[in-house]
């Protein structure tokens, strides 16, 4: 009997050293975990003070209009107008909105995993563990006030809205981009078109010039003709007061009469060939039909804007504006080919459109020219040959 109780007092002893073993273990783990749910809480609580509290207030819309109207040679007071920001969510703009900045008691509430009655008590879930009936578990409740699962639920949602406007924000930053781009694309045209109208003030301050010139040169001659038809006007009539006198004279008389008469004449004659004196030559017109044949090819072209800048051959500004270049250019309609090969290899053409000349820039073989939309069959392309209609 007492060596019964012996191993039974060993064996208690054993199993009280290997419980204490077990008991310094698993309080090191309860440390363990102690620690990791604070640095855990700690983290929430400190990822609070980046969460925003409250979503961005609605904002107006933002305006920035472009003048889309066409670029004409008018005068356009009510011009058609694009809100490029009409899309644009200004929300995405607003600034200082307050974020959680969750403190202690935040912080503590994240302790309270178990929703509690009003008695302080753990609530019992009772669907789940009617759900788990066989397990013999009892399941609480771990959402509701008050509870840590409410504050994670919140600032996930938070995040989920901040992370969605970042998302906007990002969409709205390509979106602007691209309208960026296409303003610049469009704005980088508008230096090629004053450098061309540029060269046409130029051309017609010249050309205003010379006419004013001309103008003067044919008042100043005017003057004189004038001033020598008031001479011949009195002399006419110093003559018909002559011829008056001399009818009731002798035929000598009447001689004289004849001679005079003829000097009347004359002198209407001059008179009629001053009055008609040849004034001063208009501007020089341009040269004839163009022959048949290639005339150039296009170097340039803008189908958006309808114009083309075309370079002739020399022998085809001849015909257009004469030996020495200096007559008008004629406002030419001429079609737009293009050639293609086929299968065969065999060249054939296709016509691609029609354009109307409007300015030759001097001292090169450059002509601008409009593109006629309605005989056009397609984009033309650079290298597109020119040749009479």
């Amino acid at each position: 009997m007492n060596k019964a109780v012996h191993a039974l007092v060993y064996v208690i002893l054993a199993v009280a050293i290997v419980a204490v073993f077990f008991e310094i273990k698993l309080y090191e783990k309860k440390e363990l975990l102690t620690d990791s749910n604070e640095q855990l809480r700690q983290c929430i609580v400190d990822l609070s003070s980046y969460i925003e509290a409250e979503n961005a207030p609605p904002a107006a819309t933002l305006e920035a209009k472009q003048d889309v109207s066409p670029r004409e040679a008018r005068e356009v007071d009510d011009p058609e107008m694009v809100n490029l920001l009409e899309k644009y969510n200004a929300q995405y703009e607003a600034t200082n909105i307050k974020s959680l900045d969750w403190g202690d008691a935040q912080k503590a509430q994240l302790r309270q995993v178990y929703a509690l009655d009003s008695e302080g008590n753990k609530q019992v879930d009772q669907a789940k563990t009617q759900a788990e009936a066989g397990s013999g578990r009892v399941y609480y409740l771990q959402d509701g006030p008050n509870t840590a699962a409410a504050l994670i639920k919140q600032i996930v949602g938070r995040a989920k809205y901040q992370k969605d406007t970042l998302q906007g924000t990002r969409k709205e930053l390509a979106a602007l981009r691209t309208k960026l781009q296409e303003l610049v694309t469009d704005f980088n045209e508008l230096p090629k078109e004053v450098r061309l109208n540029k060269i046409d003030i130029e051309k017609k301050g010249k050309e205003i010039e010379t006419l004013t010139s001309e103008k003067a040169a044919v008042e100043d001659q005017l003057q004189k003709s004038k001033a020598e038809v008031e001479d011949l006007k009195a002399e006419v009539t110093s003559l018909k007061e002559e011829v008056s006198t001399a009818k009731d004279e002798t035929e000598a008389v009447k001689e004289d009469l004849e001679k005079s008469k003829k000097l009347v004449e004359q002198l209407m004659s001059r008179l009629k060939n001053q009055s008609a004196a040849p004034r001063a030559a208009g501007p020089v017109t341009g040269g004839g039909q163009l022959t048949s044949g290639d005339k150039g090819k296009i170097a340039s072209v803008q189908n958006e804007k309808l114009f083309v800048i075309v370079q002739f051959e020399d022998a085809a500004l001849d015909e257009m504006l004469g030996a020495e270049r200096n007559g008008a250019l004629p406002p030419h309609e001429m079609l737009v080919v293009r050639p293609v090969k086929g299968a065969d290899g065999k060249e054939s053409r296709t016509v691609v459109g029609k354009i109307r000349l409007r300015q030759w820039t001097p001292k090169t073989n450059f002509v601008t020219a409009e593109i006629l939309k309605d005989w056009q069959q397609g984009p033309l392309e650079k290298n597109d040959v020119v040749c009479p209609d």
